[in-house]
């Protein structure tokens, strides 16, 4: 088992000798990186989207019949109904 760690080790080594198997090995990490904050990043945004509360939705109610008040409709005065 050791031996197989010495030699990933010394392939590894040889493999990150020339500079530009260091760009491209850098290269595939943050495109790595890049794909998997995108995929964390959406599913955050699919999480939040489905906690959206829908109860302020309601079209068959009108602000002044839930909340008992008249709206002014030209300057935005509320009246409280009696």
């Amino acid at each position: 088992m050791p031996n197989i760690f010495l030699e990933l080790n010394l392939s590894i080594k040889e493999l990150l000798r020339e500079k530009i198997n260091i760009v491209i090995f850098i290269i595939v990490i943050s495109i790595l990186f890049n794909v998997f904050s995108l995929l964390y990043i959406n599913s955050k945004i699919n999480k939040i989207c489905k906690k959206i509360d829908h109860r302020y939705f309601n079209l068959n109610n009108t602000i002044e019949q839930i909340n008992d008040v008249r709206i002014n409709t030209y300057n935005g005065d509320l009246k409280q109904k009696i």
